[in-house]
Order: C-alpha cells, then sequence, then structure tokens
C-alpha cells in the first residue's frame, strides 16, 4: 500500500506534502509509523518489532536505488522508474560475454584498452593550440588538426574525432566534470551532474563448505529492534555491518555451491571496502550466528566482494532521482553538446551515453544499452540527412 502512493505522487501527479521532506523514507517511516501504533490488536512489543522491520525493508530499497538512504530519494519522482519488461536470465559466465559479442563486428586494432582519458576537447578548443603538443602528435594529418573534437589522454596523446560518445558513470562525472572536459560543461548540464544522485551498492559473496540453512530457506534479513525509533540509518565507522540488509541463498546449489549473497550500500558499503577480507568475513559469520542463534555456524571457505565506490573508474554502483532532482536532470544530463536548435542539424560533438542518462530504465544495464542505441541512432540519422 505503501509502495502504491509513492507510484501515485508521479503517475497521478499528486503534490507530495510538505511533511514528507519529498523524500521515500520520511514519508513511509511517517505513513507506517501511524498505521502500526494506531493498531488497537497489537501489543506495545509488536508494534515495535513491526517498526524495526520497516527499517529494514527501507535498507533493502536503499539497496535497490543505491542511495545512502531512502531519505534521499525523491519522493516526486519514485514513480518514474519503470521495471524492464520480460523474464530475468542468468548470463552464463557473466556480463562480459554480452560485451564480447559486441565486440565482435569491431577490428580489435580500433579497440584501446587501459588508456585513461584526461581531457575532451570540443568546440575546436585547441584547433589552433595543436602545434604545441607532444611530440608525438606532431606528425597529425593536416586535415585531422582542424577537428572539431580531440580526446587527450593520460600518456599526452591526442587522439581526433569527429564524435565523442561519454559512458562514464554520474559518479565519475560529480568528481572529473570540471577538469574532464574543455571548455567546461554548460551550466544547465553541471547542475544536472549535481542535483542528481548516485551512491554505492556492494555486494558480499560468502561460499561455505556445507550449507547451515535449511533448503527451504531463500534469504536471511537482519531486522535490528533497537532500531524502530531511529531517523536515521547512520552508523559509526566501526558498525558498519548494521547496514547489511539481508543474505540471499543463490540457487541451485548445483550451479553455485553453498554461497549466500549479502547486500549493503551507502557510506557503511565504502567503509566494507576499506577492510580486508579475513575482517568482512570475521563479521559477516558472527553476524549469521547471532541472528540465526546457531554458535557453530563456521567461517567461509572463501569471500568475493565488489567495490563499486572506492572503484576510481566508477565511483558508486548506480543513479536515482535524488531530492530535488527529477527526470528533467536526467535529460539534460543526456543533451549532445554543443547545444542546437534541432539535433539534426547540430554537430553532436560530444554525446551522453550510461544508465543515468535514460529516464525510466536508470539504474539498469538495460538504461545504458539503450542509451548507447540512442546515441548511435542519432548520429546515424544525422549522417543521413547530410547525404541527402
Amino acid at each position: 500500500q505503501v509502495y502504491n502512493l509513492t507510484q501515485e505522487f508521479f503517475q497521478r501527479g499528486k503534490p507530495v506534502n510538505a511533511e514528507s521532506q519529498n523524500s521515500v523514507g520520511v514519508f513511509t517511516r511517517d505513513v507506517v509509523r501511524k498505521r502500526v501504533k494506531a493498531d488497537p490488536d497489537d501489543t506495545e512489543a509488536v508494534k515495535r518489532l513491526k517498526l524495526a522491520m520497516i527499517q529494514q525493508y527501507l535498507k533493502v530499497e536503499s539497496c535497490e536505488s543505491s542511495s545512502h538512504s531512502m531519505d534521499e530519494v525523491s519522493l516526486s519522482e519514485f514513480g518514474e522508474w519503470t521495471e524492464i519488461p520480460g523474464a530475468h536470465h542468468i548470463i552464463p559466465c557473466g556480463f562480459i560475454k554480452i560485451v564480447e559479442i559486441l565486440a565482435r563486428s569491431i577490428p580489435e586494432s580500433v579497440i584501446q584498452l587501459r588508456k585513461p582519458v584526461k581531457c575532451i576537447h570540443w568546440n575546436q578548443s585547441v584547433s589552433k593550440e595543436i602545434e604545441r603538443v607532444a611530440d608525438h602528435n606532431s606528425d597529425l594529418p593536416e586535415e585531422d588538426r582542424g577537428s572539431d573534437v580531440f580526446v587527450e589522454c593520460e600518456d599526452c596523446e591526442f587522439i581526433p574525432a569527429d564524435h565523442v560518445i561519454v559512458t562514464v558513470s554520474l559518479g565519475v562525472l560529480k568528481k572529473r566534470h570540471e577538469s574532464l572536459f574543455h571548455p567546461r560543461l554548460p551550466e544547465e548540464k553541471v547542475m544536472a551532474i549535481e542535483k542528481l544522485g548516485i551512491n554505492t551498492t556492494d555486494k558480499i559473496f560468502l561460499e561455505f563448505e556445507e550449507p547451515f540453512w535449511s533448503s527451504e530457506c531463500n534469504s536471511i534479513q537482519f531486522v535490528w529492534e533497537d532500531e524502530a525509533e531511529s531517523e536515521s540509518l547512520t552508523y559509526p565507522e566501526e558498525l558498519w555491518y548494521k547496514k547489511i540488509c539481508s543474505f540471499d541463498v543463490l540457487y541451485p546449489p548445483e550451479r553455485y555451491g553453498y554461497v549466500l549473497s549479502g547486500w549493503i550500500c551507502g557510506e557503511e558499503a565504502l567503509i566494507m571496502e576499506k577492510c580486508d577480507d579475513e575482517t568482512v568475513a570475521e563479521t559477516c559469520t558472527e553476524m549469521l550466528r547471532k541472528f540465526t542463534g546457531n554458535p557453530n555456524i563456521p567461517k567461509p571457505r572463501r569471500i568475493l566482494r565488489s567495490s563499486w565506490g572506492s572503484n576510481p573508474n566508477f565511483r558508486g554502483s548506480y543513479s536515482y532521482t535524488q531530492v530535488g532532482s527529477s527526470g528533467a536532470d536526467v535529460e539534460k544530463l543526456a543533451k549532445p553538446l554543443p547545444y542546437a536548435e534541432s539535433s539534426k542539424t547540430a554537430p553532436m560533438q560530444v554525446l551522453f551515453s550510461g544508465e543515468a542518462t535514460h529516464r525510466k530504465y536508470y539504474s539498469t544495464t538495460h538504461g545504458a544499452v539503450l542509451s548507447g542505441q540512442r546515441e548511435a541512432a542519432h548520429l546515424i540519422e544525422m549522417y543521413q540527412d547530410l547525404l541527402q
């Protein structure tokens, strides 16, 4: 019922009340607390447990949104996100197989890996200075010296281009947009980068010799009763583990072995990333012993963790509409440079792709793929118009 209410604010254009602070978290806690506390059939102990369960639910939703807290997620825009149609499928050997399939039609000689980009010079910002760049660029053909766009790499090479599609994450744009583009991005696009949200959702995989859970168990959820009335789910550094919302059982064991997949998000995920494997494995084992009441649970034989937040090439997992932002900011982020009245006449030197540039499928691989197809279609359309 609460989820349906949040959908109405966007889908039916209902105004949010001032008390909600336009926040999914604040709104959800307020609505549920009023209903729970007004229930005459529950004891105070049961009410407290229900309130604690809502806090755990909000942690799950924070992991789904890749936000530090649902208090940061916009209530009025929450309903714009759209579920991807179709069934879920497991890709053998992971998403890298999709990349490999897409790359089959591209000659290997034109793909350069491990070549960090320092700056994208657009609008012919270096055309008059190209003579002064590193020595190994001095032999650029004359036609390249007047290119609209140059990609400056960390190794000092300047690569001329007609068009550049930028696919870096919103986290990288937040950190580097001032130095990554020359001239600087228009203020409208900078504001969109600053207003939209991105944070970290990490997974912790624990592999055991034998399962300590029953065959009917799908997930182990962590509900902290002392958090029933909490307004903020931010913890001191030493209590980072309290942000782990659950461990899911991976099925079937014939494929995965006996593996639990834990979820953690926000600033606590970043703290977890700084810990060593031994510390994380030991902490998670103690947590599982405490909540299952089984002191004999052994430490996992192996641990594997993601580290999206501290990875300089990502700086977060995926984006969300932060309080104060909207789908319009997503469109501003996706708008090609330089700006023009018509996309058919615009030179479109710099295009933006990635999940944060898709208005409905942000936070998904599907959104990233569709946004890439969109930018490719823009270029194809432009060249068709030129040929005509």
